[in-house]
C-alpha cells in the first residue's frame, strides 16, 4: 500500500538521502545511511455506500464499522451488531531503514535502500466484540478480527543508480519481482482471529529523477524533478477479492535549500557553542502530482453484498477522486564532527492531500501523520582503489 500519502511513498521523495543532491560519491567511497521512522495513521477514507465514488474522509479514532460497506450489510441480518462501534485506537508504524550507496567512479553510483517494518493495528475492544458477533453467525466465511493487527517483516528492497552528467545528475531506483520481498495483500497471513499489516506495496516501481542545483547568493538551491511508474497490483480484503489495480503514475517537483550554519554570522570561538559549525539545516517543499488509478474485478465474496453498485469492473476502469496533488515541507538539522560520520534529525509534514479515491487502501485513503526520523550516516574508503577527495560536505 502506498505510504505517502501519496502514502506512504512520501518517505521514498524525503528521506532517502543517495536521491538528495546532484553530488556522487567519489570512487571507492562506501556510505551507509541508518535511520529510523516513526509516524502514525492518522486518516482514513470511508465509502460506507460501497459505491466505489463517495468517500468522507474521517479520522482513524473516530471510525466506526458504519464507515464500512460490508459491514452495514451485515448489520442487516444482525440486527444486534452496533454499527456506531469505532474501530480502532491507534495504527503505529517504525520503519528502520539501511541505505547503502557506493562510488563504482567520481561520477557513477550505486546504491540500494532496505528497510524493516514493524507495525500495531489497535482495534477497540468494543469492535473486536462485534467481529467476534459477526463471526458466530458466518463462520463460514468472515474473518474474526484479532485485537491487534501487526506487521513485523521487510519491505520491498530498492536498487539504482546515479550518474553525475556534466551540468545535471541522473539517477533510476526501482523494486520488482525478487526484490520486492515484503508480504503484499495476497502473501500476509489472514486467518479467523489474525490479520497481517501488508509491508509490501505489492506493485513494481520505477523511478527516474533530474537533479540540478542553482547559486543563490553564497547558497545552492537544488531542485529535483521526477516520475514513477507504477506496476498493477492485487487487493484482497474483506468483501475486496481478486481487485486488480493500477496505480496512476506519479510526477514530483522538489526544491532544498541547504544552510551550513558555519556561514552565518555567530561567535563560534567559544565552548560550548563551538559545535555549531558543525551543523547544517536543510529546508525542502514538495509536490506530488498522482494521476487516475484503474481498478478491475472486485466481486464480494459475500452474496449478500453483491448488488449492482458494488459488483466487480469487468474491464479497467478509472476510480473517481483518485488523482490529485499532495504538498509536503521537510525540514532536517545535520551535525557532522568527521568526514567519517554524520548525524541527522528529520522532520516530514504533510501540508496537504486532496486526493480522496485511492481504492486499493481499503477501505478508502490511508494517510499518515507528521513525520520525524533520527539517523546516523557512515563513510568509509574502499583502500583498494583511489578517486576523488571528499570533503567534510560531499554528498
Amino acid at each position: 500500500m502506498k505510504q505517502l500519502l501519496i502514502f506512504i511513498l512520501c518517505l521514498s521523495f524525503t528521506t532517502v538521502a543517495t536521491l538528495a543532491t546532484t553530488k556522487t560519491l567519489p570512487k571507492g567511497v562506501i556510505k551507509a545511511d541508518v535511520y529510523v521512522n516513526n509516524f502514525s495513521i492518522e486518516t482514513l477514507g470511508a465509502n460506507p455506500s460501497g459505491d466505489r465514488e463517495t468517500w468522507t474522509e474521517v479520522s482513524l479514532k473516530d471510525g466506526k464499522m458504519s464507515d464500512i460497506y460490508l459491514l452495514n450489510k451485515i448489520a442487516e441480518s444482525i440486527e444486534t451488531l452496533n454499527l456506531d462501534t469505532k474501530l480502532a485506537n491507534s495504527w503505529e508504524k517504525q520503519i528502520t531503514h539501511l541505505d547503502l550507496a557506493y562510488g563504482l567512479t567520481d561520477k557513477i553510483t550505486l546504491f540500494a535502500n532496505l528497510s524493516y517494518e514493524k507495525a500495531v493495528l489497535d482495534y477497540t475492544l468494543a469492535y473486536f466484540e462485534q467481529s467476534d458477533r459477526i463471526n458466530g453467525f458466518i463462520d463460514d466465511i468472515y474473518n474474526r478480527v484479532p485485537d491487534k493487527a501487526t506487521a513485523d517483516n521487510m519491505n520491498d528492497i530498492f536498487v539504482g543508480v546515479k550518474v553525475d552528467a556534466g551540468p545535471v545528475s541522473i539517477a533510476y531506483k526501482g523494486t520488482d519481482s525478487k526484490l520486492m520481498v515484503g508480504h503484499d495483500s495476497l502473501e500476509k497471513k489472514q486467518a479467523d482471529g489474525v490479520q497481517e499489516l501488508e509491508t509490501s506495496r505489492g506493485y513494481s516501481q520505477h523511478h527516474f529523477y533530474l537533479f540540478k542545483d542553482i547559486k543563490l547568493l553564497d547558497h545552492s538551491l537544488e531542485f529535483t524533478t521526477g516520475f514513477i511508474a507504477l506496476g498493477t497490483l492485487t487487493q484482497d480484503f474483506l468483501d475486496i477479492k481478486s481487485c486488480e489495480i493500477r496505480p496512476g503514475s506519479i510526477f514530483l517537483a522538489k526544491a532544498n535549500l541547504p544552510v551550513s550554519l558555519s556561514s552565518l554570522p555567530l561567535s563560534l570561538s567559544d565552548s560550548p557553542f563551538s559545535f555549531i559549525k558543525d551543523l547544517s539545516l536543510n529546508s525542502s517543499y514538495t509536490v506530488l502530482h498522482h494521476r487516475k488509478d484503474y481498478i478491475k474485478g472486485g466481486n464480494s465474496a459475500f452474496s449478500n453484498t453483491n448488488p449492482d453498485t458494488t459488483a466487480g469492473y469487468s474491464d479497467w476502469t478509472a476510480m473517481p477522486k483518485s488523482s490529485g496533488f499532495v504538498h509536503m515541507a521537510n525540514l532536517e538539522l545535520v551535525y557532522q564532527p568527521a568526514i567519517f560520520v554524520r548525524a541527522f534529525v528529520r522532520g516530514n509534514f504533510i501540508l496537504a492531500n486532496d486526493t480522496t479515491g485511492q481504492f486499493y487502501n481499503f477501505p478508502g485513503r490511508i494517510q499518515p501523520g507528521n513525520m520525524i526520523l533520527f539517523g546516523v550516516t557512515l563513510f568509509a574508503k574502499n583502500p583498494f582503489v583511489s578517486g576523488a577527495a571528499a570533503n567534510n560536505d560531499e554528498y
